[in-house]
């Protein structure tokens, strides 16, 4: 009988980055009127990239320096006159991800087997790869990540009672173990949620962790009840067009919050449209400052990005102001142990997601409804995930980055 294959994007170690991210071997002339020296060739070979392939190997200071030591290795001791013509460096990151043929896993008792349609990530998926998490997870190498996807269940465990063979579905995949990122793969069914005929594949893979975390800041960190009966209190959202402020934007509005929003410029209007009452671009100085246009002291902070100190926080809080951290670095985790050491009445609360079946259940039904909406960046079929995986780590997007697959079975003798 025919082993059962399927195709997957894996990576083997530690590092790395996204699938052949390399510099392709191109030629590029000399800048005109000038006589270029090392440096002059540097900066065309970095500069002259085009906008793509920039975005995809070039955003992080580590692959620019590498870049340019590369070069200097190769055109040290050499000047270049006008019309030459210079050669780029090419890179391959080391344990990248990389296109594989591996056999199609079977469910355990408490797992449905799910023929993925969509999957969505999330920056912790590229953290996990460059070991942020280790020893915890992966589990082990080599590792296919992502967890979170949509699909059908094609096979069920000996233990499964709420699903069927055909049932479509919306899962959180095991976070240790992964797989997300295959055309196969095993969900627990304490995580899996049937998905309506409404809620496309791209909308319910976006949820899971995006959508869940925003749902956890919320209800459970913040004690908000998204029915609308609560007085209305003030909300402060950073990051409020990516992966998890665009979900927790929506969230607050339908708990009858005021929020106020930060977000790039270009994304103002955008995070407007999902209900923000107030949007500051997080370039000028009143969104660094974190200042309410209307002068509002913030009850809560949902805080979705990163490199934001207490002492910005704190003189925007109310008496009792709460900043729910959903990344905490380890400056955070002491600003929490410090505020609960001494009573203060402002705190900074760390949040680690604790998914619920019930509560993604919730979500899709409000997708369902029309009352939340995944807002999708990109979609990218498997064949291209490296370049998902590179616009996840360059951390620009607005909403979800998905990758689509086809409903196709590879069989090998």
């Amino acid at each position: 009988m025919a082993e059962k294959v399927m195709r997957a994007l894996q990576y083997e170690g530690y590092g790395g980055g996204a699938t052949g991210l390399k510099i392709p071997f191109t030629r590029i002339e000399v800048f005109d009127g000038e006589m270029a020296s090392l440096q002059a060739a540097r900066s065309a070979q970095l500069e002259v990239m085009d906008e793509k392939r920039e975005a995809m190997a070039m955003k992080t200071k580590s692959y620019q320096m590498r870049a340019a030591k590369a070069y200097d290795k190769i055109v040290q001791h050499r000047t270049f006159k006008e019309g030459d013509l210079v050669l780029r460096i090419a890179i391959h990151v080391k344990n990248g991800t990389k296109h594989v043929v591996v056999s199609i896993p079977s469910p355990k008792k408490d797992e449905v087997l799910v023929i993925v349609e969509a999957a969505s990530l999330n920056p912790i998926d590229w953290k996990i790869q460059k070991g942020m998490l280790r020893p915890v997870m992966p589990r082990k190498f080599p590792y296919i990540p992502v967890t979170d996807v949509a699909g059908e269940v094609v096979e069920i465990g000996s233990g499964i009672k709420l699903f069927k063979a055909g049932d479509r579905v919306v899962s959180r995949l095991n976070s240790v173990t992964g797989g997300g990122l295959a055309e196969f793969a095993v969900a627990p069914e304490s995580l899996t949620v049937t998905r309506p005929p409404e809620v496309s594949a791209a909308e319910g893979a976006g949820l899971p962790v995006a959508g869940l975390t925003a749902h956890q800041a919320l209800t459970k960190s913040a004690g908000i009840k998204l029915d609308g009966s609560d007085q209305p209190t003030n909300i402060l959202i950073t990051a409020a067009s990516g992966g998890v402020g665009h979900y927790a934007v929506q969230l607050a509005k339908l708990g009858n919050m005021y929020i106020t929003a930060t977000c790039g410029a270009r994304n103002i209007d955008f995070v407007t449209s999902l209900g923000a009452d107030e949007v500051l671009d997080y370039k000028t100085i009143d969104g660094a400052a974190l200042r309410s246009p209307s002068g509002r002291k913030y009850d809560f902070v949902t805080h979705c990005a990163t490199g934001i100190s207490w002492s910005t926080f704190e003189p925007n809080l109310s008496e009792n102001g709460k900043v729910i951290d959903i990344t905490p670095s380890p400056s955070g985790m002491l600003t929490f142990a410090l505020k609960k050491l001494t009573f203060s009445k402002k705190q900074l609360v760390p949040l680690i997601l604790t998914p619920k079946g019930e509560n993604l259940e919730y979500l899709v039904g409000l997708v369902k409804e029309g009352k939340l909406m995944t807002v999708v960046d990109s979609k990218h079929p498997l064949s291209k995930a490296e370049e998902a995986w590179a616009k996840s780590i360059d951390g620009h997007a607005t909403g979800k980055i998905i990758v689509e697959l086809t409903k196709t079975m590879l069989e090998f003798a």
